[in-house]
């Protein structure tokens, strides 16, 4: 069945492509390592981001695909819509804060639970990711190194199976895999998108609970990327976007 296999296709990502750890060569500190990152998308302090989108959901036994408008302001603002569907599908996280809405409806609101991947490449602060990291429950005193997808990663975290883990490639210090509670975010197929700069062009995010009904994933599939655009900031107002919806009914 179409949902059995995107489900095993789903847990091979995050769970074959991590392999035992490598030899006893000297590895830098995790505060190294995310400060190396962080200084590689220094220059980002916005995203304006169009993707095509598949969500497989188990227990409504659905698959969805459409395109998607993402806008991302650095440190911790992110807005997703369907493009060209106004109120079809928004999710804003404001800090703490999210709101989601589909179909007009306000289906979910409290404080952020979630880091999204994006919020990797627009950090700008790494003792701020630093803390951001340790509160997802990964441990930044362990770091070893790894292969992932045929490359050689730096692993922050635990190595045991379903640990809270950051995996970042050991030459171009970008971030690979986050992982963390039920939550895995999978990217690949990187592309330079300015000298210097890589940004993945496949993304794969998967929720995973107590049973198969629960999993949820999401392929991103990155069409355009524009770096720094101008961007209303009122876009991740979460209380203004609430209002508007409210007004509606």
């Amino acid at each position: 069945m179409a949902r059995g296999s995107s489900f095993l296709r789903g847990l091979l990502i995050v769970t074959l492509f991590v392999l035992p750890s490598m030899g006893h060569a000297y590895i830098l500190p995790s505060s190294q390592i995310i400060e190396f990152m962080v200084r590689k998308f220094a220059s980002v302090n916005t995203l304006r981001i169009t993707q095509l989108t598949k969500i497989v959901d188990l227990e409504r036994e659905m698959e969805m695909v459409f395109g998607e408008s993402i806008a991302v302001m650095s440190p911790d603002l992110y807005r997703s819509e369907v493009a060209g569907q106004s109120g079809k599908r928004i999710i804003v996280r404001n800090g703490l804060r999210t709101v989601k809405i589909i179909d007009g409806d306000i289906v979910h609101e409290k404080e952020n639970v979630t880091f999204p991947y994006h919020f990797l490449m627009v950090a700008q602060d790494s003792r701020h990711l630093l803390k951001d990291l340790e509160e997802l429950g990964i441990n930044l005193d362990m770091v070893s190194l790894t292969r992932f997808g045929g490359r050689i990663a730096y692993l922050i975290g635990n190595k045991e199976e379903g640990s809270s883990r950051l995996l970042v490639d050991k030459d171009f210090f970008i971030p690979l895999l986050l992982q963390y509670g039920n939550v895995a975010f999978f990217a690949s197929d990187f592309a330079q998108i300015k000298q210097g700069l890589w940004y993945p062009r496949y993304i794969l995010y998967s929720y995973t609970g107590a049973n198969i009904e629960d999993y949820i994933q999401e392929e991103y599939r990155i069409k355009d990327i524009f770096i720094n655009p101008s961007i209303d900031a009122s876009l991740f107002d979460v209380s203004t976007i609430r209002s508007q919806f409210e007004k509606r009914k």
